[in-house]
This record gives C-alpha cells, structure tokens and sequence, in this order.
C-alpha cells in the first residue's frame, strides 16, 4: 500500500492549488502531519476597504468588510446514523470562528471560538456571504468610542490572475444607485445609469458578472469593467426579490404581499406570522437576458436570508423534502427590529408554516447537539 505520506512536495503543492475553498486546503492539512507542515494555511478572509472618510471633532466614518461561510456540515460518529447541519462561520480580525444563524447575522449561544475536528466532520462550503460594516467613532480625543451605525449587504467576487484582487457592489446609501469598489484601484464609483440601480434591492455575482434587480423587477449585468447589460424587465410589483444561484442556474425569486398596501403594516404589531401570500420563480436564461417562469424547483430547497441566499439538494438534507423555500423576515416589535422569524413554503400547495412544525429543517438549522468544541 502506498504511503501518501511520502508524497512529492510539488505534487502536494499542484493538488493545494486546485482546491477552491479554505476547507478543503485544511482538509487536506488534516491527512497527516507531513502534509501540515508542507501546505501553508490559507490567508485569513477579513478584508479592510477604505472609504472616504467624514473626519470633523464629532466623529470619523470608516468601512469594514467582512466574510461569512455557509456550511453543509455532517458528523461521522460511528455506530450512529450521520447527522447534518448548516451553518454560517465567522472569523473574526483575532482569528476566532463564531457560529452565526445560516439566515441572519444573529450569533448561535454557546459557540464562541468555534473548534471543528476534521476528522469527525464532514464540511462541505456552500456560499460565501460579505457584508459591508459602516463605523462611527466618536469623539475628538483618547479615548474614542466606535459604534457600527448601519450594515449593509454586498455581492464580491475575486479578480485578476490569481484573485488576489477583488471588486464588490453595493446598494448606495447616499443618493440611489449602486456603488462599485475594485480593490486594485482602491476607489469607489457610483453608478446610476439604469433604473435597476437607483431602487436596487438585491445584488449577487454569478459566472463573472455583477446582477442587480430592482423593485420593479428591473435587472441589469455588470462585469469588472462597469460594462453593462440589461435583463428583459419582469415588471412586477413584488414586495420583496432574491437572487440565488442552483444547480447551476440564477433565480430570482419574487414575494408577494397577502393584500394589497399590506406594506404599510409590515414592522407594526397588528400584523403577524409570515407576511408573504405566495412566490415566484425565474430562472435566467443561457444568452443572460430574459428571465424565464420555473414552475418547480424539483429537488431544490432554497434558503432566502437577510445578507444572502443559497440552495441545497432535499436529498443532502435528511428528512426535507424538495421544491421548498425557507425564508427568514424580520420580528418587529412597537415598529422596533426584535430578531427574525423562519417560515418553511412548499411551492406545489402553497402551505407556509413556522420553522418549528418542520422538525428535521429545525434540526438542520439550530445545531444545539453538533458536538463541537468550544474554548
């Protein structure tokens, strides 16, 4: 039997650079000790992007962006059938992993300084959220006290030839449109040209390009180069749209009101329970420039959050079934955000209930018996 072992360094080397993902590089640190010592750890995700500055003897506004993973995770215990969770983790700038809700940024109580033993678990990445943290400090002199006064969700993708670079949009706060950071150049640009960028709602990136949608339905591509592309408008008005990638395949999902001018009841607390009536489904076509209807997801369960969206099989889900979307809305309480409820829809009836009456998409979203190890 061959002693992996004993492996080249520069065959080592070559597989380490085809791997895509964080995990997979530690899972293959993981083998065993001559390989841990061979495979350098991969550079720590929290990026810093400067803005420009509101500097005055009140306060100074700086950007922190930071990068959350989804997890597909199961366990390998043995003499016991395999368990499966998803998760978000978070590194923090002093390197410690928190646990965060897959739908929200809420942390998960009890999992600070998250430890994962790779030889127990199975992890598999599914997506990549970035958020975009805008900080207020406070006060002309030391000591000075900093606050995050807003947060806002980004689409990011890595350029040039090794990705070390990477461009990002964003919703603008300031004014409409969408703004546009390239790393490389360290500058923001503010783009505005077409009306899906001046009420966007959701922004992802996908095959290479940028996709923003409005709340109209209007959508437009952009790539690296701010060069542009118009999507065939949906012209709906849809209270709220998601854009996820599965199988492949981009979707915007679309969420309708129960009754109309239901808006204005949205955050007050006449109106409870899951205030979306039904959803539509559009898939993007190959030319990336229509949306085409999607009548089933099949086996597809697509999981709606606050910053990101992302899909998974119902078979690598135990006991879910497909065709199926779990969404998370805010809670609000006297017009006050009070944390976020989770509702599970089944496309083909249209029934929509509470996380809680699925057990199994429960399990598979709150890891109170994941077994891991905190420090």
């Amino acid at each position: 039997m061959a002693d992996w072992s004993q492996l080249p360094q520069d065959l080592l080397h070559l597989i380490a650079k085809r791997l895509k993902t964080r995990i997979d590089l530690f899972r293959l640190r993981s083998i065993c000790s001559s390989w841990r010592s061979s495979i350098a750890l991969p550079p720590k995700q929290h990026r810093h992007t400067p803005i420009p500055t509101t500097d005055d003897s009140k306060f100074t506004l700086s950007l922190d962006l930071s990068e959350h993973t989804v997890y597909l995770i199961e366990s390998q215990q043995q003499g016991s059938p395999p368990k499966r969770w998803l998760v978000k983790v978070f590194q923090d700038q002093h390197g410690r992993m928190h646990l965060l809700d897959p739908l929200s940024r809420s942390k998960v109580v009890g999992f600070d300084n998250l430890l994962l033993d790779l030889r127990e678990f199975k992890v598999f990445e599914l997506c990549q959220e970035h958020v975009l943290h805008r900080t207020a400090t406070y006060g002309a002199h030391e000591p000075r006290r900093s606050q995050v006064v807003e947060v806002d969700k980004v689409a990011l993708m890595g350029v040039g030839p090794e990705n070390n670079d990477f461009a990002l949009v964003t919703p603008h706060r300031d004014g409409g449109g969408l703004a546009f950071f390239n790393s490389r150049i360290q500058q923001w640009i503010t783009i505005g040209s077409h009306p899906a960028t001046s009420t966007c709602i959701a922004v992802t990136h996908f095959e290479g390009k940028f996709y923003a949608v409005d709340t109209k339905g209007r959508t437009i591509s952009i790539d690296q180069f701010l060069d542009s592309k118009v999507v065939t408008n949906l012209g709906s008005d849809a209270y709220m749209k998601y854009l996820v990638e599965a199988g492949g395949e981009l979707l915007v999902v679309e969420a309708y009101l129960p009754f109309p001018n239901a808006e204005g009841s949205i955050g007050s607390e006449s109106y409870r329970g899951l205030c979306i009536d039904y959803f539509e489904v559009f898939k993007l076509n190959k030319e990336g420039d229509k949306w085409v209807k999607v009548n089933s997801l099949g086996d597809w369960v697509l999981f709606l959050g606050v910053y990101s969206s992302f899909s998974v099989l119902a078979s690598e889900l135990p006991g879910c079934k497909g065709n199926c979307i779990v969404v998370t809305q805010p809670r609000w309480k006297e017009f006050n955000l009070d944390g976020h409820d989770t509702y599970v829809v089944e496309l083909e009836s249209g029934r929509s209930e509470p996380l809680e009456n699925y057990p199994d998409f429960s399990k598979l979203l709150f890891p109170g018996d994941m077994g891991t190890s905190s420090a």
